[in-house]
């Protein structure tokens, strides 16, 4: 009896999937985690969440040309990274983290970033 996992192909080659899905698939199951626990606790949150981190991570996806996927990946990095260059908004980011115990800086350098960030990876292989 032949088991269930093994099939009847006569060589030993293996299909295996390209590097992107398997790192698309477990960014977005990590981020729907994060945005179904966070809409428990604060659903506005959660709704922000799942619009700016749902729509870069499923649009991720790799091209062909080298010149798509270097665009690609320098928008995924303005995106994620951009918020720095405005000198203004990371002062009061950070003192609202301070002074005011506002957890917006916290989460997007620990949350926001890493997930783009990752999606700008996925991006940028090769299919």
């Amino acid at each position: 009896m032949l088991a269930p996992w093994k099939s009847f192909s006569s060589g030993n080659s293996v299909q295996t999937a390209p590097l992107y899905m398997p790192l698309k698939a477990i960014n977005m199951c990590l981020a729907s985690t994060l945005i179904s626990v966070s809409s428990v606790l604060n659903f506005s949150l959660a709704a922000l969440l799942a619009v700016t981190l749902g729509v870069p991570i499923s649009l991720a996806s790799p091209s062909d040309s080298l010149l798509s996927r270097g665009i690609k990946c320098a928008l995924y990095t303005t995106l994620a990274l951009g918020w720095l260059a405005f000198d203004g908004e990371v002062k009061q980011a950070i003192w609202d983290w301070q002074v005011l115990g506002v957890w917006f800086s916290p989460l997007v350098c620990l949350v926001y970033v890493p997930f783009v960030l990752q999606a700008g990876i996925i991006s940028s292989l090769s299919p």
